[in-house]
């Protein structure tokens, strides 16, 4: 996603946009009649953007600026005012052309953030326009502007370099709904809907949308699904879905978007019976368009993957400003969720006395040290209001870390449901099953989880650290859903709630047999890892103030872990010696409930089972579901409960080729 930033050209006279346009600076005495704009403009629809000034000027009470909005054509060296409407920050005035329209603004001091959002409605309609000073509304009002609408800012600096501006369109969590309203972005590539099927339909009247005809260009085999899970014992992981879509284009129909940057479009997958509405249909899957592949001059292959793309966004959602400290301007703020062990402080002023630790309010702090030695709560240090930094009496000498909570007092961890809705959350992402999550922790009883990241994460990273403690892993349903699946025994599973059950003569081929070596598996789960470690030259030399015990605890990857003792197939010998399995418990008894449960799992060979079954539209197979399959070899013959662990479908053809897993 491309968020809007300061454009180089055109710009006023004594300004300069720097860091690639997210900064602006005066390289000359400012006036109001200069500003600087947006490199994206606002056509239709809402946009957003927010700043933050700061410099000697800002400090010495004489700066002044405004931020405001001007159509994309208008000249920028006779203030915004003239051609737009001009918000003048340190007065607490709002213009239209000559026309004051408020005097009564709050006017913004040092640390303050000034936020701006726009809707533009179209037909020469007023636009609305919302003001905000930090996370407080100051203004709501409709003003006559037309063309395509830029945000811009006006510094007013006695010198070169005495203010400066830093803008933030969406890039980074913002602190009003000027940001968390969507931001100031790129508008995406538009395509007309493509509906294409494997044999000529139309839809009903009564569908949406109505009597909308399908264009036969899907070949009959045409869609081949993928989607797989994988536990922590197994060898390999795969968490994504992916397909291709085979097309029989002979009159070129789509020759224009193949040769197109079209991408990122959703597609949706259904399957409809001839002549009955398309409300009748079922979904098979969803998927983002990633190109179409033109083979020849009649065939073209469109490649699809899963919607869950967003997965590879930064997790972080925010940034240090240069305004905090040069030499970590620009670096994401550190992420932390739940309970973390040894969570890394970042010094942000000049002796230390401040130091950073999360991008977002902590809940407790239950320890801090400094070179591994206790820092006394109260007198030694604080947490500051606001939840993000500690302040300290005296400078500390360093490297100082912390033992924190983003959830609650007392080292409080989160719950998979609450770590996985902080991790979602930063991506503004609502397509996830909260209730997989929420089974899963009534399920297991399990206090929870903590997670900590440096820069450079993503929420596909979060994912792949937080659910292997559980024994779990995700996929995606036929809607797109995101869900969550626990390693389970498929023979605990009640006759009920079988999702099939296969005899071999459905099957379209011989079931082919290998074992589950589970190359992980191990009978040690460490718990409480920590964040950092420490070196030896990190922590003092006085063993008073640090014991062996400790120093151990803190320049290990883990503070603690647990074995289970439950008895173990001979097939997974190696799992009496194997290093343990870095779990992201807090609680040492969540970790000895979850080795002993995986152990358990592994008191009997288990094995993976591949199957293939031709020309059943009627049956869908997706990965957790737990089944029975019946075989006349391999101890198979009077049936037992499988779980699906990877699917290649094809919903027109009715060709599948499953994996289970079971004894």
């Amino acid at each position: 996603m491309n968020f809007a930033r300061f454009a180089t050209f055109p710009i006023g006279r004594g300004l300069e946009a720097t860091d690639g346009g997210l900064s602006l600076a005066s390289t000359a005495p400012t006036t109001l009649d200069q500003f600087a704009r947006s490199d994206v403009g606002c056509a239709a629809g809402a946009a957003g953007a927010e700043f933050y000034f700061w410099g000697d000027s800002l400090e010495s009470g004489t700066y002044g600026a405004a931020v405001g909005l001007v159509p994309a054509e208008a000249t920028v060296d006779v203030g915004m005012a003239a051609v737009g409407l001009e918000w003048r920050v340190a007065s607490g005035e709002l213009y239209r052309g000559p026309t004051l329209l408020r005097a009564d603004l709050p006017t913004l001091g040092k640390g303050d953030i000034a936020g701006i959002r726009v809707v533009v409605d179209g037909d020469d309609a007023p636009v609305r326009v919302q003001l905000f000073r930090n996370a407080v509304q100051i203004h709501a009002g409709t003003v006559q502007l037309e063309g395509v609408l830029h945000f811009a800012v006006s510094l007013i600096s006695p010198a070169a370099g005495r203010l400066r501006c830093v803008v933030n369109a969406g890039q980074w969590q913002g602190a009003s709904e000027a940001i968390n309203g969507g931001g100031w972005k790129q508008p995406s590539t538009t395509l007309a809907p493509l509906r294409l099927s494997v044999e000529p339909y139309m839809s009903a009247s009564t569908d949406t949308p109505p009597n909308a005809a399908y264009l036969d260009l899907v070949a009959g085999d045409g869609l081949d699904a993928v989607a797989s899970i994988a536990f922590w014992p197994w060898e390999g992981i795969s968490r994504a879905g992916s397909a291709s879509l085979k097309l029989q284009d002979g009159d070129g129909v789509l020759d224009a978007v193949a040769l197109s940057d079209v991408r990122d479009v959703p597609v949706q997958v259904r399957r409809v019976d001839q002549g009955r509405a398309l409300s009748t249909a079922t979904a098979v899957s969803r998927y983002v368009l990633e190109r179409i592949d033109i083979e020849d001059d009649g065939r073209k292959t469109a490649v699809l993957r899963d919607p869950h793309d967003d997965l590879d966004a930064p997790l972080h959602r925010a940034v240090f400003l240069p305004s905090i400290n040069d030499q970590i301007a620009w670096q994401p703020q550190p992420v932390i969720i739940g309970a973390v062990r040894s969570a890394p402080t970042v010094p942000v002023n000049r002796d230390g006395s401040v130091q950073w630790v999360a991008d977002a309010p902590l809940s407790s702090v239950a320890k801090v040290l400094d070179r591994g030695a206790e820092i006394t709560a109260g007198d030694g240090y604080v947490l500051v209001s606001g939840g993000q930094q500690l302040a300290f009496g005296a400078p500390p000498v360093g490297p100082v870390i912390a033992d924190v909570s983003s959830v609650g007092p007392d080292m409080r961890p989160a719950t998979l449901e609450r770590a996985l809705q902080e991790v979602f959350r930063r991506i503004d992402k609502s397509a996830w099953s909260s209730q997989d999550a929420r089974a899963i922790d009534s399920a297991s009883g399990y206090a929870g989880i903590g997670f900590h990241a440096g820069a450079g994460s993503t929420p596909r990273q979060a994912l792949a650290a937080m659910l292997p403690s559980y024994g779990a892993d995700w996929w995606q349903d036929g809607e797109g859903i995101l869900r969550i699946t626990r390693m389970i025994d498929p023979d605990e599973v009640a006759e009920t709630d079988l999702s099939f059950d296969l005899d071999w003569r459905e099957l379209a081929g011989d079931l082919v047999v290998r074992p589950d070596l589970a190359p992980n598996l191990t009978r040690r789960m460490a718990y409480q890892p920590n964040a950092v470690l420490l070196s030896s030259g990190d922590m003092v030399s006085d063993l008073g103030l640090l014991t062996p015990t400790q120093r151990q605890q803190l320049s290990g990857p883990f503070r603690g872990q647990v074995y289970a003792g439950g008895p173990l197939a001979s097939r997974y010998v190696r799992a009496e010696a194997a290093a343990p399995m870095v779990s992201r418990f807090d609680r040492r008894e969540d970790a000895q409930a979850e080795i002993d449960r995986v152990i358990a799992l592994y008191a009997v060979p288990r094995n993976f089972y591949d199957g293939r079954l031709a020309a059943r539209t009627d049956i869908g197979f997706r990965p957790g579901q737990v089944g029975r399959i019946t075989y006349p070899r391999y101890g198979l013959q009077a049936g037992r409960r499988v779980l699906v662990t990877s699917a290649l479908s094809n919903p027109v053809s009715g060709r599948h080729v499953v994996r289970f897993w079971g004894a």
